[in-house]
């Protein structure tokens, strides 16, 4: 009981601090108490390993300490390389463009030399953090679909995005690439046939997300499609009268040319 107690103390109620900070952030009078709450939650989530060792729930800020830098890192090298080209408004330097590719390749590096070398996230029991077996590949496997869904986009729909295109394509077979190599050769923790089996649990759970927030699409369209066709018909108006058009011609005719004196 003290435990759980602990857990729902040390664990649970920052992990609630965060999105509750971030709603005050932005929709109160108070935006630095939130930005308060939300530091000071994720830092505790952050110390859980060491506040509830004990806890399964340390396991998720564990793993949260080793992957929060490299992933902003990548989230920071998507930015730069999106709104370096030719974008209308927030355009970036050139120079950024080369700044966004090597925080992308640091990012990735640094995430999979915690695959391959001796960063992997283990706990002090030895076993590997669970969450990180779920984590990588579906990392992978999302940045891979995003950076080429953005290229594909910026090509399609952008002006003039043909290079930045080219680059987030090479970014996506990068990706691809260490999957592929992830699933054929062991790493020092990991064995090649474990990962591949949490690549397929990953891929079914983004399928399963995606077609999810589909149907959600669908339906909400659905319903507000079948709300508007449920409205009556707006009733139309009588045409103004002589009287009317007289009266607004004279309104018009003041407000151009001004009263006489």
């Amino acid at each position: 009981m003290e435990e759980m107690f602990q857990a729902a103390m040390l664990f649970w109620l920052p992990v609630a601090l965060m999105p509750l900070g971030f709603w005050i952030s932005n929709a109160s009078r108070y935006p630095n108490m939130g930005k308060l709450l939300t530091i000071t939650g994720l830092s505790l989530v952050l110390l859980s390993p060491w506040t509830v060792p004990s806890s399964p729930s340390s396991a998720v800020g564990h793993l949260l300490g080793f992957i929060i830098g490299p992933s902003i890192l990548v989230t920071f090298g998507l930015f730069k390389i999106a709104y370096s080209g030719n974008v209308p408004v927030g355009r970036l330097p050139r120079f950024d463009k080369i700044v966004g590719i090597i925080l992308f390749l640091v990012g990735l590096t640094w995430i999979s030399l915690m695959h391959w070398w001796k960063f992997t996230p283990v706990h002090s029991t030895g076993l590997v953090n669970v969450y990180w077996l779920i984590f990588y590949p579906t990392f992978l496997l999302s940045l891979s679909i995003i950076t080429a869904t953005l290229g594909f986009a910026m090509l399609v729909l952008g002006d003039d995005r043909k290079k930045e295109s080219s680059y987030l394509f090479s970014l996506s077979a990068i990706s691809v690439l260490f999957i592929l190599t992830s699933m054929n050769y062991d790493s020092l923790n990991i064995e090649s046939f474990q990962f591949r089996e949490f690549v397929w649990l990953a891929l079914a759970d983004l399928v399963g997300i995606s077609l999810g927030a589909g149907l959600a699409i669908l339906t909400f369209a659905g319903v507000v499609f079948v709300y508007e066709k449920s409205l009556p018909e707006v009733a139309s108006i009588d045409p103004p009268t002589k009287e009317e058009i007289h009266h607004a011609s004279q309104i018009i005719h003041n407000n151009l040319r001004g009263e006489e004196e």
